[in-house]
């Protein structure tokens, strides 16, 4: 067996073990012992600090005494007499008598007599200290007996005696005595040193320099020289808070010294620390201890080396049985047989004699079985390689699919994480696995996600379907649509599977689509088909509550001059500001919309005639501050608006609008920038009854199917073959005659029915283009959109399903859209175009050259097609400035990969013409006219 760790004999584990186990029970036996001396000391300590303590109060209480007895002496009764009958002179005289005695024998420094106002009336000794004259009035005043310890001057202790009298006035007795001899008694009795320490000095008395600890004094202290390190260490390691309690005792271990701390009940400013050396203790009880432990080492390896000696003998039989073990694992058996000892003992038998022939056991069964095991090998390894290719297999196809797949446990911690779901959340495997679901949604979404799991865990449910925000680590968040499923053999690791697409642009485009349902993209207002739906309920609830509302439909003046002259960024920016204008100037109530082109509305609900003209009148002079310049030439804004009161007769939402279109086209011929109000009269009734008739017209037509396509050829030139056809639109009237659009479009588009005849054409085309790819015939076909398609929220999933129903191919689809409506909104013009592309149809701009701003806006369009306005194109053949700008858009369009198609073209020599100058394409009435079938033929030209 090869292995890198070191070899170590069993005799040495079990010698090492055994005398582990016997030097940890000495240790525990000897802090057992340690512990029970060290209680035991610190027992005997605090015996030893209660009797110092006791000591030391009982000789300050005799000293106390003492100075009391000898008050008591200088006052005798008749001496009290004559200090009643003012003869306070008697007691001084006695005081200097003994005063020799009294400083001598019984060391007092200070004996002085004062009257009951604190007068000081004679004596000896040192000035009094003022805290003692503070209370000399209260002792003469209670009558009572004061002893204190003041160290202000020097520590002594004071007794004020009160000389009662029967006058009016006491007389207070002071004697101080000097603390240092009973000091010195207290250290000779017990041998501990005593230090005084408080907030008052007495450098005086000391001769030297005053000692701070703690900011405050040390007034006394026996052996100075030797104990001042130990209280300046003190005073470094412990603050004075620490301290100051009455018999508190304070060892630490890096001094040879115990302290005591005194308070005195009578004063609070002083404090008695009691110093007693312990040392010698300390050291008697560390050599204890170290006597202790070194018997027990000499006990310990006694007894190790005697077990060591014992196992010897076994344990080297058992180590030829562990080097004879590991060759059975390199399958040499007959030299483990051969180290091992076959014979066994006649009287008694052990473990390892029989841990010996388990051992040759052993080595014959393995042996026998090495060879089964490698037959069973061969198989096994087979199984295990396509074990692994179908774990790889399976891992790929979970990490390839776009679908987040996530495996959670039973409490909702992920297990597993695909590639997808690490993308999307910017978590990696290694982050997240083992951590709770819960840490990828917003705290609102997890509730419902949550809800969710449980069903699955507790109520039985087999697949939960839902949508929740996912938020990533960079704060984005992604809607997911979630299948979360049990699974029908679950694991620890694995409970719920929970797979979820992401939907993210989906949602926005969805939103997306509903806002543009419902308002103008460039300005943001609504559009005509909100504005219909909020004038609908306004219009009831003015009839139900018997009010007066007001319509105002305002149209620019001279917007296509501004828009063709300064180009259709500059209209476009100016329709924003008017219509910031417009919500500036009008209430929050009312409701604006922008109806088309530079046209716009307000609804004014609970409003009077005169408050809508004031409101034009604003708007008026609003929008003439919008004036600009644009390359030196000013522009000023201005509008005509129409009018209509509402309710107004039996008139629906159609009608008034209607009317209030032709009320501002009336102040548009009287003259621009003024308003209008409808009234109904013959003229204007029977112009509004022929728009009505006319909408009513559409509005069969596209219920009874009477719209009909016609189809015109387009030719390539080079070939003079029909390469496509545009798709014309008429309408067949009830008698029978057919109507052009330039008959009822403009209708169509104020009156909001212009998406049904684009869905209308765009179904119909599409189903003829099926209908000819089943025929066989490979044609494609230009439909022509409106300008109100950009707005069509419905117009490109129409398409998509239209595609997929009649199963046409889109690229035969041509979709033409006029130049003035594309320029108009670009962007959306843009978008449209680039989603049809995506779909795999062509796009064509139609009437190209009529705005004037067609070169700057070619290339921001994503177009295949370029269809030249027929007006360049009708009179090619005598005007050259037509040739030239109809030569220099060719050039061009060409180089920016774009085919031209020339329209108008009704003679051979404009055809020839326009072959000269590389025009692709040709449509006109030399071509051929627009007809309900198509060409069954090659084209016969026209003459």
């Amino acid at each position: 067996m090869n292995t890198s760790n070191p070899f170590l004999s069993i005799r040495w584990k079990a010698g090492l073990f055994f005398s582990s186990i016997l030097l940890i029970f000495l240790l525990i036996f000897h802090v057992i012992i340690y512990w029970n001396v060290q209680q035991k000391f610190v027992f005997f300590r605090s015996q030893l600090q209660e009797q110092y303590h006791q000591q030391l109060l009982g000789q300050i209480t005799t000293t106390r005494d003492q100075l009391q007895r000898l008050a008591e002496l200088l006052i005798s009764p008749d001496t009290t007499q004559q200090a009643a009958s003012g003869k306070h002179k008697d007691i001084l005289e006695r005081i200097q008598r003994y005063r020799s005695d009294l400083e001598l024998n019984w060391d007092v420094s200070q004996v002085q007599l004062f009257d009951s106002t604190g007068r000081n009336l004679g004596g000896w000794g040192p000035p009094t200290p003022k805290f003692i004259k503070s209370i000399i009035t209260r002792t003469a005043e209670t009558e009572l007996a004061q002893n204190q310890l003041n160290c202000e001057v020097s520590c002594k202790q004071y007794l004020l005696l009160p000389i009662l009298a029967d006058s009016p006035s006491n007389h207070v007795l002071v004697l101080g005595y000097n603390l240092t001899q009973s000091l010195l008694d207290f250290r000779a009795q017990t041998g501990a040193d005593i230090a005084i320490i408080s907030d008052q000095s007495n450098t005086q008395e000391l001769r030297q320099a005053d000692t701070s600890l703690w900011d405050r004094h040390l007034n006394v202290l026996t052996s100075f020289n030797s104990n001042i390190a130990y209280l300046r260490y003190l005073a470094k390691h412990y603050h004075y808070q620490d301290i100051d309690h009455d018999k508190l005792i304070l060892r630490d271990s890096n001094l040879p010294v115990e302290f005591q701390f005194v308070k005195l009940k009578q004063v609070s400013n002083v404090v008695l620390v009691i110093i007693d050396n312990i040392a010698n203790q300390q050291h008697e009880l560390s050599s204890l201890t170290y006597r202790t432990i070194a018997w027990s080492l000499i006990g310990l390896i006694a007894i190790g080396g005697s077990l060591f000696l014992l196992l010897s003998a076994p344990l080297r039989r058992l180590s030829a049985v562990s080097k004879a073990l590991p060759l059975l694992a390199e399958k040499k058996y007959l030299q483990v047989r051969n180290m091992l000892n076959h014979t066994l003992p006649r009287r008694y038998i052990d473990e390892l004699n029989i841990l010996e022939q388990s051992a040759v056991v052993l080595s014959e069964q393995l042996e026998d079985l090495e060879s089964s095991v490698n037959k069973q090998t061969d198989s096994l390894n087979k199984r295990t390689q396509e074990l692994i290719q179908e774990r790889d297999f399976v891992s790929n196809l979970i990490d390839t699919a776009q679908l987040i797949i996530i495996t959670l446990d039973k409490n909702h911690c992920i297990s597993s994480f695909n590639e997808l779901a690490a993308r999307i959340t910017g978590y990696l495997a290694s982050d997240i696995l083992n951590q709770s679901f819960e840490q990828c949604f917003h705290p609102s979404d997890w509730q419902r996600v949550h809800q969710s799991l449980q069903q699955l865990s507790n109520h039985g449910e087999k697949i939960v379907h839902m949508e929740s925000d996912i938020l990533s680590t960079d704060g984005q968040s992604h809607t997911i649509s979630w299948i979360h499923s049990n699974f029908r053999v679950p694991t620890n690791n694995a409970v719920i599977l929970s797979v979820g697409i992401d939907i993210t642009e989906k949602k926005q485009n969805e939103t997306e689509l509903r806002w543009l349902a419902t308002h103008d993209p460039l300005t943001e207002l609504y559009n005509r088909k909100k504005l219909k739906n909020q004038f609908e309920h306004l219009l009831k609830q003015a009839i139900f509550n018997d009010q007066q509302g007001i319509l105002l439909v305002l149209d620019l003046d001279h917007f296509k001059d501004i828009n063709d002259s300064c180009g259709h960024n500059i209209g476009d920016q100016l329709l924003k500001n008017v219509a910031r204008a417009l919500t500036e100037v009008s209430r929050d109530k009312d409701v604006l919309a922008r109806l088309g082109g530079d046209e716009f509305a307000i609804i004014l609900p609970e409003t009077d005639l005169n408050t809508a003209i004031i409101l034009c009148e604003q708007i008026s002079a609003r929008l003439h501050t919008l004036h600009f310049e644009f390359e030196q030439v000013r522009y000023s804004i201005s509008s005509s608006i129409g009018i209509v009161p509402f309710p107004l007769n039996e008139f629906n939402v159609d009608r008034l609008l209607s009317s209030a279109d032709l009320a501002m086209y009336q102040a548009k011929s009287h003259g621009k920038d003024t308003w209008r109000l409808f009234t109904h009269d013959d003229m204007l009734g029977k112009q509004l009854q022929e728009r009505m008739r006319w909408k009513q017209k559409i509005e069969d037509a596209l219920s009874d199917d009477r719209f009909i396509l016609y189809f015109q050829p387009i030719m390539q030139i080079q070939t003079q073959a029909v390469s496509h056809y545009e798709v014309l639109l008429r309408m067949l009237d009830e008698d029978g005659e057919i109507h052009s659009p330039g008959m009822f479009i403009e209708i169509a588009e104020q009156s909001g029915l212009i998406h049904r005849i684009d869905h209308y054409v765009l179904e119909k085309g599409i189903a003829k283009l099926a209908d000819l790819e089943q025929q066989g015939i490979n044609i494609t076909l230009s439909l022509n959109l409106s300008a109100h398609a950009m707005l069509d929220a419905d117009l490109i999933p129409l398409l998509k399903h239209l595609l997929d129903q009649y199963n046409a191919s889109p690229d035969h689809l041509l979709f033409e859209l006029t130049e003035t409506a594309a320029v108009a909104d670009i962007n959306q013009a843009r978008v449209l175009m680039s989603e049809m592309r995506d779909l795999g149809c062509r796009f064509s701009i139609d009437d190209f050259g009529s705005g004037f701003a067609s070169f700057r806006y070619l290339r921001e369009l994503p177009v295949d097609m370029v269809k030249i306005d027929g007006m360049f194109i009708t009179h090619i053949t005598e005007n050259n400035d037509d040739k030239l700008f109809v030569e220099a858009l060719v050039s061009v369009a060409k180089g920016m990969g774009k085919n031209t198609v020339a329209e108008f073209v009704e003679s051979a020599e404009i055809l020839e013409v326009l072959a000269e100058l590389g025009v692709d394409y040709a449509q006109g009435y030399h071509i051929g006219k627009p007809q309900p079938t198509l060409l069954d033929g090659p084209i016969t030209f026209v003459q």
